[in-house]
């Protein structure tokens, strides 16, 4: 009953500021009145401009084919590991997700998912925590941003991607764009290097800037056509064009070696005096946490979320059901 009435405060608070959309819930938990309980049947029942929201579930969601032009939103990630996210914790994980003919201009905000292919362009990934992103055949404006990848973004199949923005991330391998691929803007992530790969950003005709290259072996490849400024990075390298080498991760994220409590995503936050504070282009900070569109804890949708709930199990007959809650702004 309390997860019921929550949600249903969830959705009449959305509904008061997305009012221009059908707008469709998807809902696995037992008992929960939800107008479908996977991704995929509410993508074959919706209209393009529709909103879909995937609701939190102890339950994966299967993976779905996405034909449509529409938004999904989920609740975000890492829910228990940051402070004030969401008065329900559970996560909304998808198995995988395909963008196919049809979905141009689709959005998918604040879900878990294991794996994300993107066939068609305009797409936008925003506030995901996802395995990977695929980018196959010859697609353009594709945005990626604010996200937490736990692989890595990479063209596959021959696929190639243009016009196109990658920033904002905190991407635990690496960025591997085919040759052909161009114009694309890779700029404020944050670069791990897990399982020692060599280059972190690999990519043609592209701009390189603000990010921060974590690993001492991890390096940009110079291809073709590539402008690269104002990195930073661990691996020896000679100083130039704004790009600072051999620079001790310590000194500039809050939580390099792990033995502080930050989240999974906050522990990549830069310290204080840290050498990429106003190192980027336009004296921007470099990282995920720094540009135009700095990087979201956990993900938050652009949503009010009910952040902390109190509801009494039971309800009296004069006095009612007192409920207290506690919002904050998504923006």
């Amino acid at each position: 009953m309390k997860k019921q009435f929550l949600i249903t405060l969830v959705v009449i608070f959305t509904c008061g500021i997305i009012n221009s959309q059908n707008l469709i819930r998807v809902n696995n938990n037992p008992d929960i009145d939800a107008d479908y309980t996977n991704l995929q049947d509410a993508n074959d029942n919706a209209s393009n401009g529709d909103t879909i929201y995937v609701e939190s579930s102890v339950t994966a969601y299967p993976s779905a084919n996405i034909t449509n032009s529409v938004t999904i939103i989920g609740p975000g990630f890492f829910l228990d590991e940051n402070p004030n996210t969401q008065a329900n914790t559970f996560e909304a994980e998808l198995n995988s997700i395909s963008f196919e003919t049809g979905s141009d201009g689709s959005v998918i905000i604040g879900c878990e998912i294991n794996s994300v292919s993107i066939n068609v362009d305009n797409i936008t990934v925003k506030k995901c925590n996802a395995y990977s992103i695929y980018l196959y055949n010859s697609i353009n404006n594709i945005l990626i941003i604010q996200n937490n990848i736990r692989s890595s973004i990479s063209t596959t199949g021959g696929g190639l991607i243009t016009n196109s923005v990658i920033s904002n991330n905190i991407v635990k391998q690496n960025i591997n764009l085919s040759a052909g691929s161009g114009s694309v803007q890779i700029s404020n992530n944050v670069l791990i290097g897990t399982g020692i790969i060599n280059y972190l950003i690999n990519c043609y005709n592209s701009t390189i800037q603000n990010n921060i290259i974590v690993h001492e072996s991890g390096q940009i490849v110079t291809n073709t056509g590539n402008s690269i400024n104002n990195n930073i990075l661990a691996i020896d390298g000679t100083n130039a064009n704004g790009n600072q080498y051999n620079i001790d991760m310590s000194l500039v994220f809050e939580d390099f070696d792990g033995s502080l409590e930050f989240s999974t995503d906050g522990r990549w936050q830069l310290k204080a005096g840290s050498p990429a504070i106003g190192a980027g282009i336009g004296d921007v900070d470099c990282g995920a946490f720094g540009g135009t569109a700095p990087y979201v804890l956990s993900g938050l949708p652009d949503l009010p979320h009910i952040y902390e709930a109190t509801i009494p199990a039971t309800a009296d007959s004069e006095a009612g059901l007192s409920v207290t809650i506690k919002v904050k702004s998504g923006n």
